[in-house]
């Protein structure tokens, strides 16, 4: 269950589902707010299931801190279901406090963090498998699904780009190049970039550093009907980004050692999603942006996610001059 920046969007899409057009006073319903991204890369899979609420006269941010009104109990049943082969699991609620997961502070109770969960090994689910979410909340309610379909793994291509990168000509390019399946529809791409630092007064303490320069969050599949993709990187922007997240410290000494290339991959879901956020964020936009959900009887967002890294690709000679000695970098002690 990594922290990708995919993982942030549904926080700005419950914010954003909120209108002006709405009855204070309406009738209460179980609305079910569903939050899952599958990834047969892990070894366990959480979902998250959680009811909306409305006091009754009361004061919304005081409600929000009552974690009996966050969580349904436990007459709810969360299952996930392969269409492929027909398996169905039933998932386990835990706090995902203990499971290495807390709540970040905010408007919400963040103890208990109650999450759904199963292992990877009886969940069965692989690449391509179609896959369901079944949420039961009594007799009386209907059936919660969601459907998706899970992503094909990505795999970085040796040549994109080839190591030590060529990265010291600030009007040349370097081009990023991946594969993946068809059912990955937009992309997430970052280097982390990774260095050494010390203190002249104890420069044999180096201690080890990394920065992540996101490229790109919401990258649309650049090439639709093919498998290999590629990313165009301008080479002085990686020593702008350095310039502008390195501190000058006349007393530093820094060593850099290797870049690392991480590739996320996600589904049509969320595709759809950032489509009806630009289209009702702009200057000429109502500023009443619709609901977006794929669960069948309340709001939220199922679906399947990937995740690739190529670790340790180095900088070729001239690269680590013009970090040395370059107009952005020259002043941060790179030796």
């Amino acid at each position: 269950m990594r922290k990708i920046s995919f993982l942030v969007l549904p926080l700005f899409f419950f914010c954003a589902a909120c209108s002006t057009d709405f009855d204070l006073e309406a009738e209460w319903r179980d609305i079910p707010i569903v939050y899952g991204f599958l990834s047969f890369n892990d070894t366990a899979h959480y979902v998250r299931v959680e009811k909306a609420f409305l006091p009754e006269g009361g004061d919304a941010r005081d409600v929000a801190q009552i974690a009996d009104s966050l969580y349904y109990g436990d007459n709810v049943s969360v299952q996930l279901q392969n269409l492929r082969t027909g398996n169905t699991v039933t998932l386990q609620k835990v706090d995902g406090a203990l499971e290495g997961y807390p709540r970040e502070d905010g408007p919400f109770a963040t103890t208990p963090n109650y999450l759904y969960k199963v292992k990877a090994g009886p969940a069965g689910i692989s690449p391509g498998d179609g896959m369901k979410l079944i949420i039961n909340r009594g007799d009386e309610l209907p059936e919660v699904t969601a459907e998706t379909k899970m992503l094909e793994a990505i795999t970085p291509l040796a040549n994109g780009p080839v190591t030590p990168i060529r990265f010291g000509d600030y009007d040349r390019t370097t081009i990023l190049r991946w594969t993946a399946g068809p059912t990955a529809k937009v992309f997430d791409l970052r280097l982390i970039l990774h260095y050494r630092e010390a203190n002249a007064a104890n420069p044999q303490v180096l201690v080890p550093k990394q920065l992540e320069w996101i490229l790109t969050q919401e990258l649309e599949r650049p090439n639709p009907t093919g498998e290999t993709q590629t990313y165009t990187i301008n080479n002085e922007a990686l020593y702008i980004f350095l310039k502008n997240n390195v501190s000058i410290d006349p007393g530093a000494i820094r060593v850099f050692d290797y870049v690392d290339v991480q590739i996320a991959g996600a589904g049509q879901e969320l595709v759809d999603l950032l489509g009806i956020l630009r289209i009702n964020g702009g200057i000429t936009s109502s500023q009443s942006i619709p609901k977006y959900t794929n669960i069948s009887e309340g709001l939220g967002i199922f679906t399947s996610r990937t995740t690739a890294l190529r670790p340790n690709l180095t900088l070729d000679g001239v690269a680590l001059d013009t970090l040395r000695l370059g107009i952005h970098t020259k002043n941060l002690n790179f030796q």
